[in-house]
């Protein structure tokens, strides 16, 4: 365990750096090092983006706006109301109202508060019929908060205005679970496995041996 330093020796130890003093050749590579950094950029084309003037082109897996679809074989709302979007959001921004039908069910209303949304793609992850997704866009510029409350018009209309990104609800899903490979190459127990007999069939009969010589 180390002494107690006394002001003395604080005193001595404060004296001997201020004899030795710093480096010369190290303040000199710092200001080198940041000049050429500051000349390496000073010569380069600016990356400014002029909006709106100028279009910004997004990655291919940017996800932005939130959106509702349709769905294309059919061209009905692809949303059912199940409200799982709801209970899963962290921030509490999506509300939703089930309108139950004959075959299926369907969202009465459906709101979300984009201003407060935290973009995390949870309630884009549990969608069952991947009825909510992310747009390519983020180009919703307003002025007004009231506008960023979107009800399940704005919702849809937006679907239709921006393209859609690759992540959904059952592609997230099937990214994030086993290969299918593996769980078919694993039967469930009590299954029996391929070239085993299942309980209760009777095996194979096996022909008898026969003598060498003819009868």
């Amino acid at each position: 365990m180390s002494e107690i330093q006394t002001a003395a020796d604080v005193r001595v130890l404060h004296d001997k750096s201020r004899r030795t003093g710093t480096e010369v050749s190290v303040i000199v590579r710092a200001i080198l090092g940041a000049m050429r950094i500051t000349f390496k950029n000073l010569f380069r084309k600016p990356v400014t983006v002029h909006y709106p003037t100028k279009e910004r082109v997004y990655p291919d897996r940017y996800r932005g706006l939130l959106a509702l679809v349709y769905e294309e074989d059919t061209g009905e709302e692809a949303c059912i109301g199940c409200r799982l979007c709801e209970f899963v959001c962290p921030p509490a921004v999506i509300k939703v109202e089930m309108l139950k039908g004959e075959k299926r069910n369907y969202a009465k209303a459906f709101t979300l508060e984009l201003y407060a949304c935290e973009f995390c793609e949870l309630c884009v992850q549990v969608c069952p019929t991947d009825a909510i997704v992310m747009m390519k866009s983020f180009d919703m510029p307003t002025t007004d908060r009231r506008e960023m409350l979107l009800d399940k018009d704005r919702l849809h209309a937006i679907g239709q205005e921006y393209p859609r990104s690759w992540a959904t609800g059952n592609k997230l899903r099937d990214m994030q679970g086993p290969p299918k490979m593996a769980r078919a190459e694993h039967p469930a127990p009590g299954t029996p496995a391929s070239g085993t007999p299942a309980p209760g069939t009777p095996a194979p009969s096996t022909p008898a041996p026969t003598s060498g010589g003819a009868a």
